[in-house]
């Protein structure tokens, strides 16, 4: 594909069992699966980069505006989606009873309509009439 980029997959499940094999990828892939374990703590005093990373993630997790901020846009997210989706569902059943009252006119069989659209028997009689 591309020089460019590099995708590396980290399973985290598989380090369980590592904790005393000496590894600087180890200690790194444990700091993200628990920055607070009992290996990153050790490993701290070692490797200053690790320290370093563990008290910029502690001033971010203590920081209230940040946390905030994170939230409000986990929220924005989350309505962008349930908007979407709304949007999606409204312009699926439009095209559907688009699609019923053509059937209607070329007077086809209301339970074959309502398989094919979706749409409730009741709905497509509305539609008749």
């Amino acid at each position: 594909m591309t020089n460019k980029l590099e995708i590396h997959i980290m399973e985290l499940p598989k380090i369980e069992g590592k904790e005393n094999e000496k590894d600087e990828l180890l200690d790194w892939l444990y700091f993200l699966e628990n920055p607070k374990s009992e290996r990153v703590e050790e490993k701290m005093k070692e490797n200053e980069n690790l320290k370093e990373a563990r008290q910029k993630l502690d001033g971010l997790s203590e920081d209230e505006r940040i946390q905030k901020i994170a939230e409000l846009r986990q929220k924005a997210i989350m309505d962008e989606k349930a908007i979407y989706k709304k949007g999606v569902e409204e312009g699926i059943e439009k095209k559907n009873i688009e699609i019923a009252k053509k059937m209607l006119e070329e007077n086809v069989d209301i339970d074959f309509i309502s398989r094919m659209t979706g749409l409730t028997k009741e709905k497509i009689k509305e539609l008749k009439k």
